[in-house]
């Protein structure tokens, strides 16, 4: 068994693992035990086992406990410009409500086993066996540059357990820090400490969003910067209120010093405006860059009913040829916090207030709970089954899914989109339907609201 005293030692030692598959490193045929086949960590306890000489175990401690380094063997998949992305996100361990709601940070099972982590790169190739998987790199990444987010995020869910909240816990919730589900049945559920309501088991995690910002940095070899603010969302707030109860044109000649004319255009124009494009929002504050937070403006009336639906990025059928499960989509609504900008378009009388001379209300966090999470994998699983039998009446469109929360929707005012979609082509968007905003935005108003 190899021993380090330093982490300089252990990444010298390390070096060699390069190069090598999980099938030449199995020294103890971990791959050939049955009672192996379904666990998801068998490839990091064959580095353990037969790279390092550590005997398998379970115990609430680093790996490399007394230099406090956990090991993580982690997939990415190679782009077509030949960089990488992380496959998925980290798991750090489960989550035990009753325990979580007694526990200080710095003292908690997640801070003392997961405060510095070894990445073991591998390429994750699909039908190729993980016996073949070959081992491209390794990174240490330490908790204290990200420490201030992560222990927000920590007491952001514990608060939400402590309120007996447990069954509305979403990834979005968080930053980095996020609290995913555990299993994908639905009757999977553990008590709770402060409701009789039985919630999703759920583990710590690290976010697929932020480990992918973590291995962008390894291959530029740059330094973590994230944003020093501890809520993004009062970061954004606080950006935006300078122009609370100000008209949409009136904004923009505050902000550009001339006036412009009316157009569709004027919510995306001002965030433009505050924020910059996504590329520059991400170079002064790269968490953005790491995390599924997403700025959108939407025109509401008085008691914050959508005048609009919801749209996201054009969909292609090549989005949808992974199961619900393994999927992008499903990934990134459970890890995505939406921050709406919120425009009032309708008065108090009923009388509407025409683009342009909306004036700005507040902002609201929205995530997505199991419950919303498992109603989105039915729209995709719609989809796939349209796309499969080419047949277009099978789509879950706004008008034929008044109630379903997301459905498939347009992405231009020119005809025949869905024939388009159904041959290929980026012709149609997910849509959030305006009954599902109008509750989220409710939602959030209760707690989220900032002033």
């Amino acid at each position: 068994m190899l021993t380090f005293e330093s982490t300089e030692e252990l990444l010298e030692a390390t070096k060699g693992i390069v190069g090598k598959t999980f099938g030449q490193l199995d020294k103890m045929r971990l791959f050939e035990k049955p009672s192996m086949r379904n666990d998801k960590g068998i490839l990091g306890k064959i580095v353990e086992t037969g790279y390092y000489g550590y005997p398998n175990n379970s115990k609430a401690e680093a790996d490399f406990n007394n230099i406090g380094v956990e090991l993580k063997a982690s997939g990415f998949i190679r782009r077509q410009n030949d960089t990488w992305s992380a496959k998925e996100r980290i798991s750090l361990g489960q989550i035990n409500y009753h325990k979580l709601v007694e526990e200080e940070f710095d003292f908690s099972s997640v801070v003392r086993k997961n405060r510095k982590i070894l990445f073991i790169w591998y390429e994750y190739i699909k039908g190729v066996s993980s016996k073949d998987f070959v081992i491209h790199a390794y990174q240490l990444f330490d908790f204290t540059e990200v420490e201030t987010i992560i222990k927000n995020d920590y007491y952001t869910i514990q608060d939400k357990v402590k309120q007996g909240f447990a069954h509305l816990l979403s990834e979005g919730d968080s930053v980095i820090l996020g609290a995913a589900t555990k299993g994908a049945s639905s009757a999977d559920t553990a008590s709770q400490p402060c409701s009789d309501i039985p919630a999703k088991r759920r583990a710590f995690s690290l976010k697929n969003s932020f480990i992918k910002g973590v291995l962008n940095k390894y291959q530029e070899s740059l330094v973590l910067k994230p944003t020093i603010e501890l809520s993004l969302e009062q970061w954004v707030w606080n950006r935006v209120k300078p122009y609370e109860k100000m008209t949409q044109l009136e904004i923009l000649k505050k902000i550009d010093g001339k006036d412009y004319p009316v157009s569709k255009t004027l919510g995306g124009m001002i965030t433009k405006r505050i924020f910059g494009n996504p590329e520059k929002l991400s170079q002064e504050h790269e968490i953005f860059n790491m995390t599924n937070y997403i700025i959108k403006s939407i025109p509401v009336d008085s008691k914050l009913y959508p005048l609009e639906k919801g749209t996201f990025s054009s969909l292609s059928p090549k989005d949808f040829e992974e199961n619900w499960e393994d999927s992008e989509w499903k990934t990134f609504f459970e890890e995505v916090t939406i921050i709406y900008i919120t425009y009032i378009g309708k008065n108090i009388d009923g009388t509407k207030r025409p683009n342009g001379f909306r004036t700005l209300g507040s902002i609201y966090k929205v995530t997505f709970t199991s419950e919303d999470i498992l109603a989105f994998g039915k729209t995709y699983t719609l989809i796939q089954e349209a796309l499969q039998s080419k047949d277009i009446s099978k789509l879950p469109i706004a008008t034929n899914y008044r109630n379903t929360p997301l459905v498939l929707s347009t992405k231009s005012n020119k005809g025949g989109a869905y024939h388009r979609f159904i041959d290929g082509e980026r012709s149609t968007c997910f849509m959030f339907n305006k009954d599902f905003i109008y509750k989220k935005l409710l939602e959030a108003q209760q707690t989220q609201q900032f002033k």
